[in-house]
């Protein structure tokens, strides 16, 4: 839909106008698939606005009519985004018992938010389990920015344990993201290559 597309590029630029024009466009949407679009990306500019229960309102209004799960992996994103990471890797793990085993991209977007949250919370052994659910799915090199994070995700999960391993994924992860031109995501993993020394 353009009109999302649109509220997305305005995103980048200020959250606070891309929240106006999807307010705006509220008033015109015809259809409740239109209204759920328009919403979906008016969440994520009050996320970025830090207006957490906002967003958490809107993801879970949504989750509730349609059960979608990936309604639901986003109101474990508002979670992890607002701090709450307890709640956020509770509803990641509820997420994963709603998703189709033969549905590897949601499942491997999924593990890799239980393995972030885990490493997060300081639980190691909980979040190498994660990571090796994710590594088990064999995603296929064709996803550039996916495999970018899976190994930028290998990174944080070795940095602490073996520095050899994390230093092998991290560079692993800057040529994915250079392939897929995410000039941001590889400088932020090479700063994470530095600090590893």
């Amino acid at each position: 839909m353009k009109m999302t597309e649109d509220i997305y590029e305005m995103l980048v630029a200020s959250p606070e106008e891309a929240n106006k024009m999807a307010m705006l466009l509220l008033q015109s949407a015809h259809s409740q698939e239109e209204k759920d679009s328009i919403n979906w990306a008016r969440a994520f500019a009050l996320v970025e606005m830090k207006e957490f229960s906002d967003a958490l309102e809107i993801w879970q209004e949504i989750f509730d009519r349609t059960h979608d799960h990936k309604a639901l992996h986003q109101i474990g994103y508002v979670h992890r985004s607002a701090g709450n990471l307890p709640m956020a890797a509770n509803v990641f793990n509820q997420e994963y018992a709603l998703i189709a085993q033969t549905d590897k991209q949601s499942l491997a977007v999924n593990l890799y938010e239980q393995t972030y949250c885990h490493i997060l919370l300081g639980y190691q052994r909980k979040a190498l389990e994660m990571f090796a659910l994710y590594e088990n799915l064999k995603m296929g090199e064709f996803d550039l920015i996916e495999r970018g994070c899976f190994f930028r995700l290998k990174g944080d999960l070795f940095k602490s344990t073996d520095k050899n391993v994390a230093k092998e994924a991290y560079e692993q992860s800057v040529q994915f993201f250079t392939q897929a031109k995410d000039e941001e995501a590889a400088n932020e993993v090479l700063q994470r290559l530095s600090s590893l020394n």
